[in-house]
């Protein structure tokens, strides 16, 4: 059933009632959709925005207060099975690709179908992607979680249903090829050589050229597959194109794909913190990843970092409160009564998020 939508005052709005409709000044997004409205994003609010109304939703007693940790875990703990169903059916369907044939991608729709319900919730998707990542899982569980981030993904830059149930065709299967490479070389511990390197570097064509036997198949899905690892400055691969050459779908995906594998444990390294990862996002936007839709995401994905509790390298916890888009691994947080920036405490710094 559809939520009542109302609209209130900065001054009228409380904790933990939900954001209806974006919030935007000068074509930025400034508020997402169906973020949870917290006590630093209502300072956030009445500091920094000049905007009269806000959407909220609305029941009989409209939203109560701060969600409280047991549902968030509740939350989270729902979209991990899921992301997990969806996992092994995806295993189930990439190994079948040899013999590829139209019955894949009827498999596929139908997982794109139950990513998208889980994707109804985006605040619980990407609590879980940011606590679990995909782990050493460098293909199954990796897709899955690139494809619900580019799905957001592409719902924040305005894509169409169609279009975005091709995105995420492409990201579930943007890795396709790494099924045909031994898997131990994904597992060394002690990291890659330059020949495992370029036997890897070779996925993305083997994926391609598994996928485009289906005749059928909207061009974009197989060229998203293909190229998701071009950058914008030709240093990708496999054609080494830059800039506009790159198809859309491709930038989106590797906008995702790094995020989840910073953030994920691989063999040889043991994952980043959230915070590292949008920034090296940001890095990677000067250059590497496309400028425009980097910035779209992490306009998004830090409203979710606000208000979150962190556990700080001293073992203490804290609450985001403010953050800066250039240097998003640094941000203002409520520490012990104060607020401490950690652009100027040089000795702190953010371990993970915690519930």
């Amino acid at each position: 059933m559809e939520k009542n939508i109302i609209n209130l005052t900065i001054n009228d709005l409380k904790p933990g009632m939900i954001i209806a409709k974006d919030i935007e000044q000068d074509r930025t997004v400034l508020l997402a959709k169906d973020v949870i409205i917290t006590e630093a994003i209502l300072v956030k609010l009445k500091k920094s925005y000049f905007v009269d109304k806000i959407s909220i939703y609305e029941d009989d007693t409209l939203y109560k207060a701060n969600i409280t940790k047991k549902t968030a875990e509740s939350e989270l703990k729902k979209v991990e099975y899921k992301f997990n169903d969806i996992c092994d059916n995806l295993y189930q369907v990439m190994n079948k690709s040899n013999n590829i044939q139209s019955d894949i991608m009827d498999e596929i729709r139908k997982l794109t179908k139950e990513l998208q319900e889980v994707i109804k919730n985006p605040n619980a998707v990407i609590n879980d992607i940011v606590f679990y990542g995909s782990g050493n899982d460098t293909i199954y569980r990796h897709s899955v979680n690139v494809a619900a981030i580019s799905s957001l993904l592409g719902e924040w830059l305005k894509f169409d249903n169609r279009k975005i149930k091709l995105l995420i065709y492409s990201a579930l299967l943007h890795d396709l090829g790494k099924t045909q490479i031994d898997n131990n070389i994904f597992d060394k511990p002690s990291g890659l050589t330059i020949k495992d390197y370029n036997e890897i570097k070779t996925h993305s064509l083997l994926g391609y050229n598994i996928i485009k036997k289906l005749n059928f198949l909207d061009k974009s899905v197989c060229q998203g597959i293909l190229m998701h690892h071009e950058r914008e400055d030709g240093s990708g691969y496999p054609l080494g194109i830059k800039g506009d050459k790159i198809p859309k779908f491709a930038k989106i995906i590797a906008i995702a794909d790094v995020f989840d594998a910073i953030n994920s444990d691989r063999s040889y390294r043991k994952k980043k913190t959230p915070f590292e990862a949008i920034q090296i996002i940001r890095k990677e936007s000067f250059g590497k990843l496309d400028y425009n839709y980097c910035n779209v995401f992490l306009n998004h994905i830090i409203n979710y970092y606000m208000g979150r509790n962190v556990l700080l390298n001293n073992d203490e916890t804290g609450k985001i409160v403010q953050m800066d888009i250039n240097e998003l691994d640094k941000p203002l947080i409520f520490l012990n009564n104060e607020f401490v920036d950690l652009k100027e405490k040089k000795k702190l710094k953010i371990e993970r998020f915690i519930l």
